[in-house]
This record gives C-alpha cells, sequence and structure tokens, in this order.
C-alpha cells in the first residue's frame, strides 16, 4: 500500500511541475513564466556581478596609478660600480687566460720535440740491438759450427783409437793365441 501511494505521489509531483512550468504570472504587467524568471534572474545577477568585477578592476587600476605615479626609480650607481669592478677582473681573468694558453702551446711544441728526440734515439737504440743481436747470433752459429766440427773430430779421433785399440787387442789375442799353441804343443819346451 505504501507503495502505491509512494508511486501516485511521484505522479502528483511530476504534474505539479508540469502545471508550475505552464503557469504564467504577471509582474508589472509582463506576463512571465517561472522559466523566464529564473532566466531573468541569472541575466540580472551576471550583470551585477560584472559591474562589481569592474569596480574592483578600477579600484585596483586607481591604486596602481598612485603607485606607478609615486615610483622612484633606485639608486643603482653602487651597482654600476660593482659592475665596473667586475668587467676589471674579467679582463684580468682573460689575460691569464691567455697567458695560460701561451705557456699551454709552449710547453706542447717543447713535448713534441722531446719526444721526436726520444724517438729518434729509440729507433738508435733499436737498430744498435739488432746489429748486436745479428754479432751474437753470428758468433753462435760460428760455435755451433765448431762444436759440430769439434765433435765430428772428436769422434772420428775416438773411433781411430777404437779402431786401433782393436787392431791391437787382436794382434795381442794372436800372439797370446800362437804362445799358448807352442805351449800346448810343446809343454816342455819351456
Amino acid at each position: 500500500m505504501s507503495e502505491k501511494d509512494l508511486g501516485e505521489e511521484l505522479e502528483k509531483l511530476d504534474e505539479g511541475i508540469e502545471n508550475l512550468k505552464n503557469t504564467q504570472f504577471k509582474i508589472f504587467g509582463i506576463k512571465v513564466t517561472p522559466i523566464t524568471i529564473g532566466a531573468a534572474f541569472t541575466a540580472i545577477s551576471t550583470v551585477i556581478g560584472g559591474l562589481y568585477g569592474a569596480f574592483t578592476v578600477y579600484n585596483d587600476y586607481m591604486a596602481m596609478k598612485e603607485q606607478i605615479q609615486s615610483y622612484v626609480a633606485p639608486d643603482l650607481s653602487g651597482f654600476q660600480q660593482q659592475i665596473s669592478v667586475l668587467e676589471e677582473k674579467m679582463k684580468g681573468v682573460e689575460d691569464s687566460v691567455i697567458q695560460a694558453t701561451d705557456y699551454s702551446r709552449d710547453i706542447r711544441n717543447n713535448l713534441k720535440t722531446d719526444i721526436t728526440s726520444l724517438e729518434s734515439t729509440v729507433d738508435e737504440i733499436g737498430r744498435r740491438v739488432r746489429a748486436t743481436q745479428d754479432n751474437i747470433d753470428d758468433s753462435l752459429r760460428t760455435m755451433e759450427n765448431l762444436n759440430r766440427e769439434t765433435e765430428k773430430d772428436v769422434r772420428d779421433s775416438m773411433r781411430e783409437a777404437e779402431d786401433r785399440i782393436d787392431a791391437d787387442m787382436r794382434q795381442l789375442e794372436d800372439d797370446l793365441m800362437k804362445i799358448l799353441q807352442e805351449a800346448l804343443d810343446n809343454p816342455l819346451s819351456k
């Protein structure tokens, strides 16, 4: 039951709003609706708000105008003196930079000369080392050849000595065999 009543109440409210939209009033002899009243109220409040904003801007403008007219430029001579001092310091720094650049250029040129001289010295030392190494290599080859020849001579001498010893041993063996044979053939002869 309460749902029906609520639904009926809502329908009545909607009808009331529709009737209110279509309702016309007479104000100062002019027929108006609630919508036109709302629009007129909006327009009037907008105009009043705009006028208030314009008045506020005008007041700010007048106050600013007074401040601008009473403005006195500050004394900047102290700043000008400081700028002059800074310019002098900058000139001194610029001169120092130029001197440092010249000094660096001289150092670079001297280093380049020293490096060139060192390269020449290193090249000369390299040539001397190669020449000394070649001499050492030649000496080693000569010594190796001599060693080989000496070893060959020693081997040949040893072979000859072995051959002589072998020949002497055979001769000695032959002599001993002869003596032994003679002793065996004639045991009383001695």
